[in-house]
């Protein structure tokens, strides 16, 4: 009776070290696994590559079934905090079937003049 009430115990208690192990090993099995407000946030810093971002608020929201819209923020760090520039952005990009399929910028976004050029322009 008693060693079947010691198995019992055991196998109430041996799932708890893999609860542990999976909130250790979070992204390290799948690092390319990012929510859509990650890869929001990730378009986001691409867009203005010569920038340094510290990303703050990410959200999503579910449109329909196919459409999500996730939204990101940011505070540019690399300019001194009484430079003329700003340094609060925001962008929303949409996602249709999980691909890209809309972004804009709805606070901040880069200057007219530090905009690149794409190939062959002048």
């Amino acid at each position: 009776m008693r060693a079947a009430a010691a198995i019992i115990a055991l196998a109430a208690l041996a799932p708890l070290p893999g609860c542990d192990w999976s909130q250790r090993m979070e992204h390290k099995l799948a690092p390319d696994t990012l929510s859509l407000a990650d890869r929001c946030a990730g378009v986001m810093t691409a867009a203005m590559p010569y920038a340094q971002f510290e990303i703050g608020d990410r959200s999503s929201q579910a449109q329909s079934v196919r459409t999500i819209v996730a939204r990101a923020s940011a505070t540019r760090t690399d300019l001194a905090k009484d430079s003329p520039g700003e340094r609060d952005f925001a962008v929303e990009c949409t996602y249709t079937d999980n691909v890209l399929t809309a972004f804009h910028w709805t606070k901040g976004g880069p200057a007219p003049d530090e905009a690149p050029n794409p190939a062959g322009s002048r």
